[in-house]
């Protein structure tokens, strides 16, 4: 197995214990990052270790957990945390729907005509 220069560097300080999985390493996936991530999986992406995302996450510069896992198998969305790291604002619901982009819309105008 080739391994690169990077990983070797780090192997030598810590005697020889990778600390992230690489993203190659994970077949199933291939080169597509998932949807939602786990911890392992989004440092792995970062190239971090999974105790930095941790850190990272209670420091804020990583959004929270999705609110809709379980507590004990939390994942993150990636598109969240690809926007929280590049300094976007966190999309709504609405942002990637014409349909529902036009309802909040009228929400905030009022009921139109009839409102007259």
């Amino acid at each position: 197995m080739v391994r690169s220069k990077r990983l070797e560097a780090r192997d030598e300080g810590h005697d020889g214990a990778a600390m992230t999985v690489r993203k190659t390493d994970n077949l199933l996936r291939g080169d597509r990052t998932p949807a939602y991530v786990d911890r392992e999986t989004g440092a792995a992406e970062l190239l971090i270790s999974p105790d930095t995302w941790d850190q990272w996450v209670k420091e804020g510069r990583l959004p929270p957990p999705c609110d809709t896992f379980p507590s004990s198998t939390p994942r993150w969305r990636w598109d969240d945390v690809d926007r929280k790291l590049s300094g976007q604002k966190a999309a709504s619901a609405a942002d990637g729907d014409a349909y529902l982009r036009g309802a909040a819309n009228l929400a905030k105008k009022g009921r139109g005509r009839e409102a007259a």
